[in-house]
């Protein structure tokens, strides 16, 4: 069974300047009718120089999450196509969201990420920066390199016209035993950039806690983590917000 902990922590820069976490992120089993246990993972960032980016991020995660347990009752495989209708449907409400409050689709800029795992196979997908750590037996690698876009310090978001062609989407029939995902603002923590490859002093630390708990224990971690990602040894390396899911089904 996974075991899986998520936690968003606002920026020490947003703090000062009283701006709310615009992190948003969902991370569950979602059990189907014919007993298949699906682990779904989504992170959301919301830009920074986006009047609502924070609820861009939200509709992102909701509307995914949505159509993702729409797709799972489904017995189509999910592949590159299905994965493309979920980012029309995010896209759809952020626009609708736009249009009800008279602003633009850019108002809710977000990067987006997400993966969703089956006992036989796995998807991951991403628009923007932040990252994906899979880990299949004891290899672990990141999955997309974080979008760093066309210009420096810019990235892609998924209400600009060309998200479709700036999604990744990665789908492998591998085992995933531990998968991380999280937002740029933990990037620099968790990535070794000269190497291109996942810095694990960052996640074993904490896997290893998760891997001793029962799924049952989970939920109380979830808080611990949050006090992490808003630790003074964290904020000294990073001032953005912060988003990070860990899950795991090793013993």
């Amino acid at each position: 069974m996974w075991k899986v902990i998520r936690a968003s922590a606002v920026g020490s820069s947003h703090t000062e300047s009283n701006i709310p976490c615009q992190d948003d992120c969902y991370a569950d089993v979602i059990s189907t009718a014919d007993g298949i246990d699906y682990l779904v993972c989504l992170v959301s960032d919301g830009a920074g120089s986006a009047k609502e980016g924070g609820r861009g991020a939200n509709l992102a995660c909701l509307t995914a999450k949505q159509s993702i347990e729409a797709a799972l009752l489904n017995p189509k495989p999910i592949d590159e196509t299905v994965v493309e209708g979920w980012i029309v449907d995010v896209r759809r409400a952020i626009f609708k969201s736009a249009d009800e409050n008279s602003l633009a689709a850019r108002d809710y800029a977000c990067t987006f990420l997400g993966a969703v795992l089956s006992p036989c196979a796995s998807i991951f997908f991403q628009i923007g920066d932040g990252a994906i750590v899979a880990s299949s037996g004891y290899v672990q690698g990141v999955v997309f390199w974080p979008d760093s876009g066309p210009y420096a310090n810019m990235t892609n978001f998924i209400t600009e016209e060309d998200a479709l062609l700036n999604l990744h989407v990665s789908v492998t029939s591998r085992r995933i035993n531990e998968v991380a995902l999280f937002s740029d603002g933990v990037q620099r923590l968790a990535l070794s950039f000269e190497q291109r490859i996942p810095h694990n002093p960052f996640f074993e630390p904490m896997l290893n806690v998760l891997r001793n708990q029962k799924s049952a224990e989970c939920e109380a971690l979830d808080q611990q983590l949050a006090h992490f990602l808003n630790s003074p040894q964290i904020n000294e390396r990073t001032d953005d917000d912060k988003t990070l899911i860990l899950a795991t089904r090793r013993a």
